[in-house]
């Protein structure tokens, strides 16, 4: 594991944290400088230990690690922000544990990356005073499509290259977008996509989320991009990335 050191500071987002013996939890973070990382945090399950709500999922603190060998000991954490006002709202802080599971999901330990730590701040912010989760849903994966490395082709044919026309043409996750209709003949992964569909789906990926806000998505409209961004981000990952439908009824079970 990278050192800053035998004692560093981080900022980070808790991702998720998981019971360890009988007082300690083992906390898995987003940080700005080290990305994905684990850490014990000792006496975490007592109560009234030290750290509080700072090590609550998705409470951002700032964090002080120490260690030289094995798995880092948390040994100060002061919270920055624990979005209780989007906690008030049973959907959105469902969407807020999505968005963490998704990049817990995608990322590696040790695999730094602030753009996506900055755009988790954003759509958090963002979120607070806006209702649109079908968009949040979407637009969230594409941006992790983007900095993971496999944006989606849609202007030019993912299998051949040729320029698309954006009234017709399917979806090959195997190909990597939306290919053209002799490519889709060709394909055995193809998921032909009406007008509709394709139309929203060239808009999610050509411009930001302010610019989408407009967009309101039917339920049967989101289901197919839903469904069809988890199949590319698991296939492109190479581990299950559950569909938003999936994960909040799950979540709501649990909690």
């Amino acid at each position: 594991m990278m050192r800053f050191g035998r004692y560093w500071k981080d900022q980070g987002i808790v991702l998720k944290t998981t019971n360890f013996g009988e007082n300690d939890r083992i906390v898995t973070l987003f940080t700005r400088k080290k990305g994905k990382m684990n850490a014990i945090a000792k006496g975490a399950r007592k109560t009234g230990n030290r750290f509080g709500p700072a090590l609550d999922c998705p409470a951002i603190s700032n964090f002080m690690f120490y260690g030289e060998k094995g798995l880092p000991v948390l040994s100060q954490a002061e919270i920055v922000d624990c979005f209780r006002e989007m906690g008030k709202e049973t959907m959105k802080w469902v969407f807020a544990h999505y968005l963490l599971f998704m990049v817990d999901k995608c990322y590696e330990p040790e695999e730094p990356d602030e753009r996506i730590y900055e755009t988790i701040l954003q759509y958090f912010e963002i979120l607070s005073g806006n209702d649109n989760l079908y968009l949040f849903v979407l637009k969230f994966r594409i941006d992790l499509f983007r900095y993971l490395g496999f944006f989606p082709r849609f202007q030019f044919c993912a299998s051949c290259g040729i320029q698309l026309n954006q009234r017709q043409g399917g979806w090959s996750t195997s190909s990597g977008g939306i290919i053209c209709e002799k490519c889709c003949r060709e394909q055995k992964d193809v998921h032909f996509l009406p007008p509709d569909i394709l139309a929203i789906l060239v808009k999610l990926m050509s411009f930001s989320c302010s610019d989408c806000m407009p967009l309101h998505l039917s339920e049967s409209q989101f289901a197919i991009l839903d469904s069809l961004f988890s199949e590319y981000l698991s296939y492109h990952v190479g581990r299950r990335v559950t569909e938003w439908k999936i994960f909040a009824e799950r979540f709501q079970e649990v909690s």
